[in-house]
């Protein structure tokens, strides 16, 4: 799959997540059965191995189009996803160049002051229907990375 397909398919995301936020916010969820789950999980695990993402930015548009959870509580789930494939694709880094990138310090405080910001916002100061504005903005630049480099 090329990553021009990929980063239109986060556009398409994009676009239904800023038409209606609040609707999207609001609707009521339910938990997706292992039937349902495990091939998503899959299909998301192969997208992001084809476009080298780390796969979190197809998780959250997955969990909220699909009503499976609240954009808060999938924010959170989707810290915790993509802290643990960072944390594997560092330990991959190390296994086969044999040590991390010199700018890692650099990296990790990035990271540090991205979380507190971003939960600060995302636990109480943001409505919910902006976490899904913000998360369809994100989407729109990870879109234009994949169509454009």
């Amino acid at each position: 799959m090329d990553n021009p397909l990929v980063g239109i398919l986060l556009w398409l995301s994009a676009v239904r997540l800023l038409w209606k936020p609040k609707w999207l916010a609001e609707r009521p969820v339910h938990a997706p059965s292992l039937a349902i789950s495990l091939p998503a999980g899959a299909v998301l695990g192969l997208l992001a191995g084809l476009t080298g993402t780390g796969g979190g930015i197809f998780l959250s548009p997955l969990i909220i189009l699909n009503a499976w959870e609240e954009p808060r509580r999938t924010s959170g789930v989707v810290a915790a996803f993509i802290f643990l494939n960072s944390a594997a694709g560092l330990a991959g880094n190390i296994a086969s160049v044999g040590h991390l990138p010199s700018a890692l310090p650099i990296f990790a405080a990035a990271v540090v002051a991205g979380a507190l910001l971003g939960t600060w916002l995302g636990v109480g100061k943001l409505p919910r229907p902006w976490l899904l504005r913000f998360l369809g903005a994100v989407l729109l630049v990870a879109g234009a990375k994949l169509i454009f480099t």
